[in-house]
C-alpha cells in the first residue's frame, strides 16, 4: 500500500491550486438547463491488478486493438514498467508490453503517456524533452522523434507555445498523422504572445510539424498574470476529449462554458456547459494555506468525456466543501457532479455523485457508461464507479 500512499501525495500536491479575479456569474439566464438525463448507479466495475501493479496509474487510456476495445494502463512500479492491456468484460489482463527500465531501450520517468497504433507500434511521449518514442512489442526503441526546438518560445512569433502533460483527462489522440498533446500554456514572457494549451504534432514523414492552438477565455484574466492566479494542476490545465467529427471539446477549468475547437478550420464555437447553481470562484494570492483553503472552497470545472453510443456529453464539476480539517487530507474531498449535455452541446440533465473520490481524473466511457475510478480499499484491484444515462 505504500506505493498508493505515494501516489495520493503526489495527488495532493499538485492539486494544491487556487481560483480567479472575482466572483463569476455565466451570461446564460438559464442554468438548469433541460432536465431530459439523470444518472443511474451500476455495480462498480474492477481490473485485477497482480503483486507488481498497483491500482493507482499515472495514466490509462481506451484502444481499439485488433478490432477490439480493450482498456490499457501504463504501469510504473520499483519491479518493472509496462503497458496492460486488460479485457473489459473480465478485467483481467490478457496481454501486456514490457517496457526497459534500463539500457538502450531504457524508458524513463519522463515518459508520462503513451498512444498504441498497434502493439507492435506504440508512441510513448517524454514531457520534460517533448520526444515521442517509438517502441515495439518487445519494448525496443525503433525510433525518437525529438520536437523540442518546435517548443521554444522564440520559435514562435505569434503564441507562446504550450506545455503538453498528457494525464487521463487530458489523452493523447491521433487524426491521420496528427497527434493532440494537451497541457497547459508556458510562462509568458511576451504580452504580444497568445498562450496556447495545444500542441498539434505532425508526424510525418516527409515534415515535422508543431503547430499551437488553443488560448484561455476572458475569466483567466490578464494573461501576465496567469500562474500568479491560477493553479498548475487545478485551472491551467485544460481537460478536452475527441468527438466523432475530429473536434476538441475542451473544459477550461476556471469557466462554465466549453470551447468547441474545429482542427480543419482552425475556429472555435463556445456553448453554455456549467452547473445549476451559481459558481464561486475566488482568486489566488500568496498564502499557500489560503491557496489550499480557496481549493476547496472554490468551483473547479474539469474532465469532460464524449459517450460516442449516446452522442452525450459528460463534463465533471467539484463544489466549493467546508466540512474538512486542513492537516487532514482524507477530509480535503469536493463533491462532484456531472453535467449532461446532448450532441448539439445544449445542457439535458446534471447528477449529483453520491460517493466522493479524489481519483476523478481517471475516468472513461464505454456501452455500459460513464467510469469513474475511485480508491480500492483492496489493492489487487483498481475500481470504478458506473454510471448509466437514463432519460427522465
Amino acid at each position: 500500500m505504500s506505493s498508493i500512499k505515494i501516489n495520493l501525495l503526489l495527488f495532493s500536491i499538485v492539486s494544491i491550486c487556487s481560483c480567479s479575479g472575482n466572483s463569476k456569474q455565466s451570461t446564460v439566464e438559464n442554468r438548469d438547463g433541460q432536465k431530459l438525463y439523470t444518472m443511474q448507479v451500476m455495480p462498480y466495475k474492477t481490473f485485477a491488478m497482480d503483486d507488481n501493479t498497483s491500482q493507482t496509474s499515472a495514466y490509462f487510456q481506451l484502444f481499439t486493438i485488433d478490432d477490439t476495445l480493450r482498456f490499457t494502463m501504463y504501469s510504473n512500479t520499483a519491479v518493472r514498467k509496462n503497458i496492460l492491456i486488460f479485457d473489459l468484460s473480465t478485467g483481467k489482463v490478457v496481454d501486456s508490453v514490457r517496457l526497459h527500465k534500463e539500457g538502450p531501450n531504457a524508458i524513463y520517468n519522463n515518459v508520462v503517456a503513451y498512444y498504441i497504433r498497434n502493439m507492435d507500434s506504440i508512441y510513448m511521449y517524454d514531457y520534460w524533452q517533448h520526444t515521442f518514442i517509438l517502441v515495439n512489442r518487445k519494448g525496443e526503441i525503433v525510433n525518437r522523434i525529438n520536437l523540442s526546438e518546435k517548443f521554444l518560445a522564440e520559435n514562435s512569433p505569434e503564441v507562446t507555445p504550450s506545455s503538453p502533460y498528457p494525464c487521463m483527462d487530458m489523452p493523447i489522440h491521433r487524426i491521420n498523422n496528427t497527434f493532440i498533446l494537451q497541457g497547459m500554456t508556458q510562462k509568458v514572457t511576451d504580452m504580444k504572445k497568445v498562450p496556447t494549451v495545444t500542441a498539434l504534432c505532425n508526424l510525418s514523414d516527409t515534415a515535422v510539424s508543431v503547430r499551437f492552438v488553443n488560448s484561455y477565455p476572458d475569466i483567466y484574466g490578464n494573461i501576465k498574470n496567469l500562474f500568479k492566479h491560477w493553479g498548475v494542476f487545478s485551472y491551467l490545465m485544460v481537460s478536452y476529449d475527441l468527438n466523432n467529427k475530429g473536434e476538441m471539446v475542451l473544459s477550461y477549468h476556471a469557466d462554465d462554458h466549453i470551447s468547441v475547437y474545429d482542427i480543419d478550420s482552425n475556429t472555435t464555437r463556445r456553448y453554455f456547459a456549467g452547473y445549476s447553481k451559481k459558481d464561486v470562484i475566488s482568486q489566488m494570492n500568496d498564502d499557500r494555506i489560503s491557496d489550499l483553503l480557496q481549493t476547496m472552497e472554490c468551483t473547479q470545472y474539469a474532465n469532460i468525456h464524449f459517450d460516442t453510443y449516446l452522442n452525450l456529453y459528460y463534463r465533471f464539476v467539484y463544489h466549493p466543501f467546508y466540512d474538512y480539517d486542513i492537516n487532514d487530507r482524507d477530509t480535503q474531498v469536493q463533491n462532484l457532479s456531472i453535467v449532461i449535455l446532448d450532441s448539439e452541446f445544449n445542457k439535458v440533465g446534471e447528477y449529483d455523485l453520491k460517493e466522493k473520490t479524489i481519483l476523478g481524473r481517471g475516468a472513461f466511457v464505454t456501452k455500459e457508461g460513464l467510469h469513474i475510478q475511485t480508491l480500492s480499499d483492496d489493492d489487487d484491484f483498481m475500481k470504478f464507479i458506473v454510471l448509466k444515462p437514463i432519460k427522465l
